[in-house]
């Protein structure tokens, strides 16, 4: 025997509870993770510019390529070498726009794992 699941149809309580579910959601991704994610890039946009301001980026990238020919374990030591030369609020502003992508990471990563795990229990 052909043991096939037939759907069945949404009720409308259901269509009322998954879409109140929903607001909820949102809201609570509204108030608690945006103004986190809005922090962080402004973090990040901040630091860029001054890690621009500091760092002639267009000449280090022009001896990145210059490197690469020799393969990728010159690149990180040219990476290592340039970084170990700057000033300290250049270090501090890598360092720093580091960890925050890192944090901006982890809260998106975060964000689809909650959302896929919502439609599972939903299925």
């Amino acid at each position: 025997m052909d043991m096939v699941q037939k759907k069945q149809p949404i009720t409308l309580s259901d269509f009322l509870k998954n879409r109140i579910l929903w607001k909820v959601y949102v809201l609570w991704f509204a108030r608690r993770i945006v103004p986190l994610m809005l922090l962080q890039v402004a973090v990040i946009v901040v630091s860029l510019k001054l890690f621009g301001d500091n760092v002639f980026v267009s000449k280090v990238l022009q001896n990145i390529g210059v490197v690469s020919g020799d393969g990728y374990w010159q690149v990180f030591k040219y990476l290592v070498a340039v970084f170990a030369q700057t000033r300290l609020i250049v270090q501090a502003v890598v360092v720093l726009a580091l960890g925050v992508v890192a944090l901006l990471l982890r809260d998106v990563l975060r964000s689809i794992f909650t959302y896929r795990s919502l439609w599972r229990r939903k299925e």
